[in-house]
C-alpha cells in the first residue's frame, strides 16, 4: 500500500527555527561580562584616593549595615551625604572586605556590568517595538550588543569604575536603566504589574544614589510618548497614575537635599564664582565631554579650576549645545525616535 499523503487542506508541519547561540541574550551576557572583566581586572589593587578617604575610611556609618542607610549629614560636601543607597553599598563592601580595597572594586565592577546588561536588554526590546521592528528587528540583538559594549567598555567609564567613590555614577546609572527597562517590560496587555512596581522601586532607589536621577521620570514619560502611546494625550489617558508615581519619587530627593543644605559644595556651586561664569565654563565642559565620547583622548582625572569668562571664548561650544538642545526638544516633542537619542 503506498504511503499516505497529507490530505488536502491539512495544515503543514510547523517549522521550528533555532536562534543561533551568538544571537541569544546569554551570549551577549557572556561577552559584556568578559569584556568588562578583561578591561578592569587590573583595578582591584587601586588604593583609596581623594574623596574615598572621608567617605569610606572616615565614615563610621558604613561599619554596620543597619546604620549604612543613614550617611553623615554634618558636612554636606562629603560624597555620600544625602545619598543613602550609595552609603549602603559602601557598607556592603565594608562587610565583605573591611578596609581592603578589593571588595569595593569588585562591587564597582559588578554594578557596572549589570548596568551594561540592562542596557543591552532595553535597546534590544526597543528595537523590537512595532514602530522599529520592520527596520531593525532582524538585527536587534547585534545592535543592542554593540551599543552595550560601547557603553560598558568606553574609556570615559574608567573613573566611574576604578575610582571607588565614583560608584555614585555607576550606581545611579544602574537604577536609571533599570527604571526604564522595567517600564519597557511592563507595557503590553499580558505583562505583570510587578514590572511597574519594579520601575517605581528602582526610580526611588536611584533618587537615593545621586541627584541626576531627577530626570528619570521625564525620560520614562518621553519613552512612553515616542515608542508606546504615540501622543502625550494617550500617555496621560493610559498611564497617568504610573507616571505620577514616578514623579512622586522627587519628594524623596528633595527631602534628602533639604537635609544637606551645603550639598552643592561637592558639585561646584560652593566655589567663589558667579553663576554666569559657572554656566559659561559648563558650556565648554559639556562640549568637551561630547567630543571625548567620540575620541576619548586625552583623558584627565582633574581638568583644574580654570573658569571661562566671556562668551567670545565659548561661541562654538555654546552654538553646538544650543543646536543639539533645540533639535532634541523639537524631534522629541514630535515623537521622532531620534529625539529620544
Amino acid at each position: 500500500m503506498p504511503c499516505s499523503m497529507a490530505s488536502e487542506g491539512q495544515a503543514p508541519a510547523s517549522v521550528v527555527t533555532t536562534t543561533p547561540f551568538w544571537r541569544t541574550p546569554f551570549f551577549a551576557m557572556l561577552v559584556i561580562t568578559a569584556g568588562a572583566l578583561l578591561v578592569y581586572l587590573n583595578s582591584f589593587s587601586i588604593p583609596f584616593v581623594f574623596d574615598d578617604e572621608p567617605s569610606i575610611l572616615g565614615n563610621p556609618t558604613i561599619r554596620s549595615l543597619a546604620s549604612a542607610w543613614w550617611p553623615p549629614t554634618d558636612y554636606g560636601s562629603i560624597t555620600v551625604a544625602g545619598r543613602p543607597l550609595l552609603n549602603f553599598s559602601l557598607g556592603v563592601s565594608y562587610a565583605i572586605s573591611g578596609t581592603k580595597v578589593w571588595g569595593y572594586h569588585a562591587l564597582n565592577i559588578l554594578i557596572h556590568v549589570l548596568a551594561g546588561l540592562v542596557l543591552f536588554g532595553g535597546v534590544r526590546r526597543t528595537l523590537q517595538r512595532p514602530g522599529l521592528e520592520p527596520r531593525f528587528g532582524a538585527q536587534a540583538a547585534e545592535i543592542a550588543l554593540v551599543t552595550a559594549l560601547l557603553w560598558t567598555l568606553h574609556p570615559l567609564q574608567t573613573e566611574s569604575v576604578t575610582y571607588i567613590i565614583q560608584r555614585a555614577e555607576s550606581l545611579v546609572s544602574l537604577c536609571y536603566l533599570l527604571t526604564l527597562y522595567c517600564f519597557i517590560r511592563s507595557i503590553g496587555p499580558e505583562t505583570s504589574r510587578a514590572w511597574r512596581f519594579g520601575a517605581f522601586g528602582c526610580c526611588l532607589l536611584g533618587m537615593m544614589a545621586k541627584e541626576v536621577m531627577v530626570s528619570a521620570p521625564l525620560i520614562v514619560a518621553l519613552y512612553d510618548r515616542i515608542f508606546v502611546a504615540g501622543s502625550w494625550r494617550e500617555v496621560w489617558a493610559r498611564r497617568r497614575g504610573f507616571h505620577l508615581a514616578l514623579a512622586a519619587t522627587w519628594l524623596v530627593l528633595f527631602g534628602l537635599l533639604l537635609m544637606n543644605f551645603d550639598r552643592g559644595g561637592s558639585v561646584g556651586f560652593g566655589m567663589k564664582t558667579t553663576a554666569v561664569d559657572y554656566a559659561l565654563t559648563q558650556a565648554y565642559a559639556i562640549s568637551h565631554y561630547l567630543w571625548l565620547t567620540v575620541w576619548p583622548s586625552p583623558l584627565i582625572l582633574d581638568y583644574g579650576p580654570a573658569l571661562v569668562r566671556g562668551w567670545s571664548h565659548i561661541f562654538w561650544p555654546a552654538l553646538l549645545i544650543v543646536s543639539l538642545a533645540v533639535a532634541s526638544l523639537w524631534t522629541a516633542w514630535r515623537g521622532r525616535p531620534i529625539g529620544f537619542c
